[in-house]
């Protein structure tokens, strides 16, 4: 999955600036209601930059013109015209946001920006409206993100700037980070698709929040489990909507030993709870691996949570 592949990336640029001392600044980018505001018109040329057929296009237009929507304050109804968008919940939606941000980024000259990485230098990584720009000092982050704001604006798109924040780790000087007057606040760690994220690469934070998770999990399906006197069936929601929420992207965790400790004792005390009947017991009748096993047999089901 591609978001696997950006969460490895990030960790292993982590892991290798600790490793050799390099500087390295991360800046998470958000950006303000990203698909109800970016302009149709630029959606279109970007579907013609990047050579998607002329007939395809102008379905598109057809879909996306004369489209509006319409509201009914004191009862009277008012049409709006909506030129701005791409529809929530179509499939092709997320495709051609992508699009678009991808031809905003071919236009930005940043070939001598970024980190160098197998001879290549990597200045940014993104998935969907979910972008880091990766640097060796905040000055150049501060460069890329003041040319990235400058590109969205041209499209209609905007920089949440509460939320853009910036990570560094030790060999980055502390300088200030300014965008349009404005202070990009710095954090100690950022959860960036669905993943706490740090600088010291410490899993401890982010299996809290899977903790977190797969207890949120088990309280929405709580009262269907109580209901319900079939131990199978409880088991099967166990596996169908525990385990995705306490195992969401561990495919990228480098686990120590007290690590797969601490997953297990989650595990084991939510089965418990569910299951009403000790470990030994579920595992003898009904064959439910531990989890440790089955990362490592990778049969774990990987839905994000």
């Amino acid at each position: 999955m591609v978001y696997t592949i950006v969460y490895n990336t990030v960790t292993r640029l982590i892991e290798v600036s600790r490793e050799y001392k390099m500087p390295l600044c991360l800046t998470f980018i958000d950006l303000k209601k990203a698909f109800d505001t970016v302009e149709t018109e630029a959606v279109l040329e970007a579907l013609g930059n990047q050579g998607v057929p002329t007939q395809y296009i102008r379905i598109f237009r057809e879909l996306y013109s004369n489209f509006t929507t319409r509201i009914s304050p004191f009862y009277d109804d008012i049409t709006i015209d909506v030129r701005r968008g791409v529809r929530q919940g179509d499939t092709v939606s997320p495709k051609l946001f992508t699009a678009t941000l991808e031809d905003v980024m071919r236009r930005l000259e940043w070939d001598n920006m970024g980190v160098r990485v197998d001879g290549r230098l990597l200045h940014h990584l993104r998935f969907a409206d979910d972008i880091v720009l990766i640097t060796p000092s905040i000055s150049q982050a501060e460069r890329m993100l003041a040319d990235f704001d400058d590109a969205c604006g041209k499209i209609g798109l905007q920089l949440n700037l509460k939320k853009t924040m910036f990570m560094r780790n030790g060999w980055v000087p502390d300088a200030p980070f300014l965008l349009n007057g404005t202070t990009i606040s710095e954090c100690s760690s950022y959860v960036y698709l669905g993943r706490e994220v740090n600088m010291m690469n410490d899993l401890a934070p982010e299996l809290g929040r899977r903790k977190r998770a797969a207890w949120g999990a088990y309280k929405s399906i709580e009262d269907v489990v109580k209901r319900t006197k079939n131990t199978r069936l409880r088991a099967h929601l166990f596996n169908t909507t525990i385990l995705p929420a306490l195992t969401y992207a561990s495919e990228t965790w480098a686990l120590r030993k007290q690590d797969e400790n601490a997953v297990s004792v989650i595990e084991r005390s939510i089965e418990r709870v569910m299951l009403g009947m000790t470990r030994h017991t579920q595992v003898r009748e009904y064959g439910v691996p531990p989890y440790v096993n089955s990362r490592r047999s990778g049969t774990l089901p990987c839905t994000p949570s």
